[in-house]
């Protein structure tokens, strides 16, 4: 079984391979995973059925229509002799050896509707608090797929570097062999531009490394198969560009807006408002039940019943002592509800405690960019005037390094703080 899936899949990647690659941008991966990703299907899918509920607890409201039909053969007529004892009579036939009764029926709370509302309420809170879950998970898996698409370009951009350094470090050793078999440097010395290779090599792998499995990681996202050779990724030259702009809002003015739209508040302001609607339906379930009942009835086979009938009434009930059962799961309806509010100021804390902190690391993340301009600037300088070329291209080279990092890292701090502030 698992050959022929495997067997399928290669020939899906040749048959694809031949069409030639396709191209993706940072945009386009986000809204192939918002549309294939299966997790968010789940989300909306609850999402949707928490809707139904709802629209099921406004039927209850309305009246409650229902028909019944009973069919039944006897063992024999029921017949009333109305002669006396030993006097022969046909008698009355009461009952036919057939009978049919036929019911149509209509009933509508009216006592019961207070309680009925509520739970709409509650059931109509719970939906939409379910689709700000599909809203947290969409922001989620955007974020995810944006920062896994950075994490990728910055591998390669590491990949890039570390290859430059080796070609760079390889003249040297070629050079320091010249020198060395002249006798102007030491077998150490030798070594150390070797060293300085081998070092840049291992650095070049753990990138690969890194690009590859980002890579893997990202079509993951897209529902794709994660060895797939076809696909582009496009550098995200526009999120770089916008993530070297510092925002033009203030801390406090993202910690604000973020408190209005972040979908994680909403569902827990949701859940509170269901909580609260919850504890009052089970409050008003403590009265009783009145409801207003109508029907129709025909009845075939019986003579002491009319064949039509029709009536009008209010049917009651009232449990008005269940060893208490009713009213503790009341109280506990309210408990919930105050937990649900305790939960909504929580939320609230840890929205803005989310904000700040993304802030504080995209601050950090334009200061390690400023420090890596300055020594790069500081590398380049001494490799140029140091006659301990080794040591100077090592340091330009992990200098280089550090600057394409902290330029990605700066870049991943914006998304994280976009999504955080609701900014995207």
């Amino acid at each position: 079984m698992i050959r022929p899936l495997i067997a399928a899949a290669l020939l899906a990647s040749v048959a694809a391979l031949a069409e030639g690659p396709q191209t993706l941008t940072i945009d386009d991966a986000v809204n192939e995973a918002l549309q294939v990703n299966d997790q968010l299907r789940a989300v909306r899918y609850r999402a949707e059925g928490a809707e139904d509920t709802a629209r099921s607890a406004r039927g209850r409201l309305l009246p409650v229509l229902s028909a019944s039909d009973t069919w039944q053969h006897w063992d024999g007529p029921f017949v009333i002799s109305l002669a006396p004892p030993g006097t022969p009579s046909s008698g009355l036939v009461a009952r036919n050896i057939n009978t049919n009764v036929f019911t149509v029926a209509a009933q509508q709370p009216i006592l019961g509707l207070l309680h009925r509302e509520r739970d709409l309420k509650a059931a109509s809170a719970s939906a939409d608090a379910s689709r700000a879950d599909e809203s947290d998970a969409q922001t989620q898996l955007a974020e995810q797929v944006r920062t896994t698409y950075l994490h990728l370009f910055a591998a390669r951009a590491g990949v890039a570097i570390a290859e430059a350094s080796i070609e760079q470090l390889q003249k040297q050793v070629q050079d320091a062999q010249a020198r060395y078999d002249a006798g102007t440097i030491t077998k150490a010395d030798l070594l150390r531009f070797r060293t300085a290779v081998a070092n840049a090599r291992q650095q070049l792998i753990q990138q690969q490394t890194l690009a590859h499995t980002s890579r893997q990681q990202l079509l993951t996202f897209l529902a794709r198969n994660p060895e797939d050779p076809t696909i582009e990724f496009v550098e995200p030259v526009d999120l770089e560009k916008q993530a070297a702009v510092r925002p033009s809002e203030s801390t406090d003015e993202l910690i604000n807006r973020a408190l209005k739209n972040r979908p994680e508040v909403a569902r827990a302001q949701k859940d509170a408002e269901a909580a609260r609607a919850n504890g009052q339906a089970r409050l008003f379930e403590l009265l009783p039940e009145v409801d207003v009942q109508a029907a129709y009835s025909n009845v075939r086979g019986q003579i002491f019943q009319p064949e039509n009938s029709s009536f009008i009434g209010i049917v009651s009930s009232w449990p008005f002592f269940t060893w208490g059962t009713r009213w503790y799961a009341a109280q506990s309806a309210q408990r919930q509800a105050d937990a649900a509010s305790s939960l909504l100021q929580d939320q609230r804390k840890q929205v803005a405690y989310d904000v700040a902190s993304k802030a504080a690391l995209l601050e950090a993340g334009f200061v390690a960019v400023q420090v890596a301009e300055t020594a790069i600037a500081s590398a380049e300088e001494a490799y140029r005037v140091t006659s301990a070329q080794v040591s100077a291209g090592s340091a330009l080279t992990t200098a280089k390094a550090n600057l394409a990092r902290a330029q990605y890292e700066r870049s991943i701090a914006r998304v994280q703080l976009d999504r955080a502030s609701t900014a995207r």
